[in-house]
Parts: C-alpha cells; structure tokens; sequence
C-alpha cells in the first residue's frame, strides 16, 4: 500500500497501482543460487513455500539477477542481500496465522559505467496491508566499487544539502502526485518532512542513478509515523516508495561528477561549494 492516514488505532485503507518492474533475466548462476537458499528456479522466480503450525501458507517469489550476482564486485552485497531476504520471509511465514506472501522483482539502469540496480519488494504479513519496499545499488562497472550518493558529486559538496535545494520542483512534483489523495501543500506531502535528515525520506539510502535522471525512492521501508510525532494531527503511515521524485540530471549538473551527467567546467559548481575554508 502507499501512505495511509491514521488516526488513533483507526486507518483508512486503499492499495495504489505499483511500479512495473522489468522481467527478470537471469543467467546461469540464478539457479544454483536459488538452490543454495532451499528454493526452487521457475525459470524466472525463485520461489518457495512455507507453512506455518496455524496452517497457514506464505508464497514467496524472488528475481534474481543472474548476471550479477557472481559478479565480482556486484555479486557480493547483492547475494547478502537476497539472502537475507529470502530467509527473513520464510522465517516469518513459519508463524503466519492466515495466508501471505512476499515478491520481490529489480529494475536495472545503466549511466555510462555506473550500473543502478533497483529491487521492488511487497509483501503481505497480517490484516489487509500490502507493504511495501525498496533497495538500491549502484556501482561503478568500469572500476570495481560500490557507488554511495557522495561518490557522484563533485569534491567538497554535500548531497544531502543541495539535492533538496536543485531538486526542489521535482521532488515537490512528486509529493503532490504521491498516495494517498491529497491537496498539494497538505501535510506531510511537504518538502519539509522529506529531507535526509527526516524519517519519511528515508535518508536517501534508496537511489537509481538512470540515464537522464536521478531516482530517489523516499521513504525506502514502511515507516509508522512521522518523527517528531505531530500531535494536533493526523498520523501518517508511509509506504516504502510512496513518493518517488525523477529529477533530471541537467538540474544537479552543477554538483554531478562529469562521468555521472555533471558539468566538467568547476567554475559551473562553484556557487555550491560555500565559501573557502
């Protein structure tokens, strides 16, 4: 589900249309892969079945990236993850009460030699909610290491600072066409609470590097309630990657690294950096 507003005990429940995934693809090592967790390979998914002592079955369908999960570089965090994934479902379907599941599916976007790959997990545990989640990683192919949001911008500038300045319209776009229906401006749709520093967004831990844009997934897991707890209000529940705000590249060129769509000029940057020490 996306965001949902809580009052008291109480909630309003709808479930929003999710984002596509592309089908998956997966290479040989997919397979062996899957077996090694207890799964079985569908040709696309690896799948698995668990039921609980209360008789109840939890249905778990994962996608595996077979290029990459044997990669050198890309395979190690990538198959933790996955991993870590697939166990933490079967384990809580072993104490299911009713009938669950849990999906995963990826995305993979490609910038130059910086590889972005994005997994899509929704999953269902009690009651009518549908969660859901999102886990990025981006690395740079051509030189063998992982990339965090600080490796694609120029030395000396903060992202989590001047992302929210530069990518402003967007980000605000995006809240304004986030689930649940609401008025633009209507809180906490507001840019305010979905800074780095603020529990909806976040942190930016969920970000796609695309070619013409910069992806930020906000929040990247479920969170129950905004932080600090407006207590003249509604409460808010917000579904992982209820708001997610494309901001093209052309807007942060100034702060981009040139090899991730920035400006190759320094002077262009300057202005972000701050005085000099």
């Amino acid at each position: 589900m996306r965001a949902i507003p809580l009052i008291l005990a109480g909630a309003a429940v709808a479930v929003a249309g999710l984002v596509p995934a592309v089908t998956p693809v997966a290479g040989a090592s997919a397979p062996s892969f899957c077996s090694g967790l207890g799964g079985g390979w569908d040709g696309q998914y690896c799948t698995t079945e668990v039921r609980s002592e209360r008789l109840a079955t939890r249905y778990i369908r994962m996608a595996v990236p077979g290029d990459l999960v044997d990669h050198p570089v890309a395979g190690p965090p990538i198959r933790e993850y996955l991993s870590t994934l697939f166990t933490n479902w079967r384990v809580k379907g072993a104490s299911m009460v009713v009938d669950s599941w849990g999906n995963e599916n990826f995305e993979i976007f490609q910038h130059g030699d910086a590889l972005t790959a994005v997994f899509h997990e929704d999953y269902h545990s009690d009651g009518p909610y549908i969660n859901n989640a999102y886990r990025t990683f981006t690395f740079d192919m051509a030189r063998g290491r992982q990339l965090q949001l600080a490796d694609i911008v120029k030395p000396g500038v903060d992202p989590y600072a001047q992302i929210p300045q530069l990518g402003a319209p967007y980000i605000s776009e995006a809240l304004d066409r986030a689930f649940w229906e609401h008025r633009p401006g209507d809180y906490p749709f507001i840019p305010e609470r979905f800074t780095p520093n603020n529990v909806f967004s976040g942190g930016y831990r969920s970000w796609a590097l695309t070619p013409d844009e910069l992806i930020l997934y906000m929040p990247d897991y479920p969170v129950s309630h905004d932080t600090p707890i407006q207590y003249n209000q509604m409460q808010w529940f917000m579904d992982g990657g209820n708001v997610q705000a494309h901001i093209p590249l052309a807007a942060l060129r100034s702060i981009l690294r040139p090899e991730y769509g920035g400006s190759a000029s320094l002077d262009e940057g300057e202005a972000t950096l701050g005085p000099p020490a």
